[in-house]
């Protein structure tokens, strides 16, 4: 890892210049421009006379823009006529024309920015740990880096689309993350129809043509087989494990009902992975919460089809996780002396914990109201939990699914507050879509919510056309509501 941090450079954001230049002068008279045709090709481009001044020339200096000039060495090509020239570009829309150098070689120094980026920032994506354990895991996944082809361009692909977001301007840096989210998918196909092709001959469950999307579950038949053989790296093994559980659980709650996730369940009930997930790289001490999430998530799609016997076996089964939840509580010390570490690992749980209480009562009983009185003593409870972790803490990189799925049932106007304040402060670190969608979900349902005739005479046709049976559904239904985004 040494000798590797040791080639990387610092991180240097560019940003575009602003481009003062204007038709008219000061005093309102309109200038006349001259196009350059022998000047550098910056002005060229702006179709501005150029003083040929090298390095830089002075429109180029006046107005803070990078002053490129032809090179010495570039190939000659057929010239064709100018009217041609410019009907070729000018057909082109923007977004084509910024997709022209999408498939171009990467600069070195590109590469070694990217690597930089991932090592200096991956820490915050890829881990809740405090101090000196937050970017342990870069031991064991920067090896793998230098040593693998496909494990190297899934790094440059992730760690380019996190600089694109800082750079939207910066057509390079949107490029490359094209270009390696590219490579790495397709590698990772490759590794997946081998992997596939062998459990066909194995004539284990999972081999057939049914497409595995999305990429978890590309991911989950990757894992699957390696469950139960010695790695080279166990260190390595437990990080990615415990990155599929934190995923896959989550992408079982948002999408679960529209893909089909046989083969993560095996992973999940495997006692194998409990043993990997130990590492707390990820999850801090919330493991067995994420699998929680995975299991309510299964058993609500078998909720939603039994809802007509009141004792149905994933009723039942429902009832006993819930029970269980109720016996983890913590208790949180008071003392300020405590370990931040265990403190924020202790809050994120109980975040995580008050959460799927409330996600089980409400597939449990669709007809509570978001006013009864358990729901707004777990909202309350939350609320004071999340108030004491800092703004800054590692693990608010995997609260977005506890805000939102508290959120939907908060009414009190001061939780919904500290509800989308702390979207907001998530979202000023991360800069993820993600984070401004469910805000904005979360707003709209706080709204309707206290404009309820808004919609009601479009719910009363709707509950007209479908019959009497489904105007039973209330319309606070966790499972029937359509989520934005995977809550990630």
């Amino acid at each position: 890892m040494a000798t590797l941090r040791s080639y990387l450079g610092p991180i240097s954001i560019p940003t575009r210049p602003i481009d003062r230049s204007s038709k008219a002068d000061f005093n309102g008279i309109a200038k006349v421009s001259t196009r350059s045709r022998t000047g550098c090709l910056t002005c060229r481009r702006r179709k501005k006379k150029c003083d040929e001044r090298q390095p830089i020339c002075s429109g180029c200096d006046r107005n803070q823009l990078a002053c490129e000039w032809v090179s010495n060495e570039l190939v000659p090509r057929t010239r064709r006529s100018r009217c041609r020239r410019q009907f070729a570009v000018t057909q082109l829309p923007h977004e084509a024309q910024a997709m022209l150098n999408v498939f171009a070689v990467p600069k070195p120094g590109m590469v070694e920015r990217l690597l930089s980026h991932f090592i200096d920032h991956s820490p915050r994506w890829l881990s809740t740990r405090t101090g000196t354990r937050r970017s342990e895991f870069l031991k064991y996944l920067l090896p793998a880096v230098s040593g693998n082809l496909q494990v190297h361009n899934c790094v440059l692909m992730i760690a380019s689309a996190d600089l694109a977001k800082y750079c939207r301007d910066d057509v390079e840096v949107q490029a490359v993350a094209v270009e390696y989210y590219g490579k790495a998918v397709s590698a990772l196909q490759g590794s997946l129809n081998e992997e596939l092709a062998t459990m066909a001959a194995d004539n284990l469950p999972g081999s057939g043509d049914t497409r595995i999307v999305p990429h978890l579950n590309a991911a989950a038949a990757l894992l699957l087989r390696r469950l139960h053989y010695t790695p080279e790296d166990l260190a390595l093994r437990g990080f990615l494990f415990e990155l599929f559980c934190y995923y896959f659980s989550l992408v079982a709650f948002s999408h679960g009902s529209k893909l089909s996730l046989c083969q993560a369940s095996a992973i999940f009930s495997s006692p194998i992975v409990t043993q990997y997930l130990q590492q707390g790289n990820v999850m801090g001490t919330s493991q067995r919460l994420f699998k929680c999430i995975f299991q309510i998530s299964m058993l609500a799609e078998k909720v939603l089809s039994e809802r007509q016997f009141h004792d149905s076996p994933a009723r039942m089964e429902l009832a006993l996780l819930e029970q269980q939840l109720v016996t983890w509580q913590l208790e949180l010390p008071t003392r300020r002396d405590t370990d931040i570490s265990w403190l924020n690992d202790a809050i994120t749980s109980e975040l995580y914990r008050v959460a799927c209480l409330i996600y089980i009562k409400k597939v449990l009983d669709t007809a509570l109201s978001d006013h009864s009185p358990p729901i707004q003593a777990l909202v309350l409870t939350f609320v004071e939990h999340l108030g004491h972790l800092p703004p800054d803490a590692p693990s608010n990189n995997i609260l977005c699914w506890p805000l939102v799925v508290v959120g939907l049932s908060a009414v009190v106007c001061a939780h919904q507050r500290a509800i989308s304040t702390r979207l907001g402060q998530i979202y000023d670190i991360w800069r993820s879509d993600i984070l401004c969608q469910s805000a904005a979900f979360l707003r709209q349902k706080w709204r309707d919510d206290r404009n309820p005739n808004r919609h009601s005479t479009a719910a009363s046709c709707e509950e007209h056309e479908k019959g009497q049976e489904e105007s039973t559904v209330m319309t606070n239904d966790i499972l029937k509501l359509q989520f934005p985004v995977i809550l990630v």
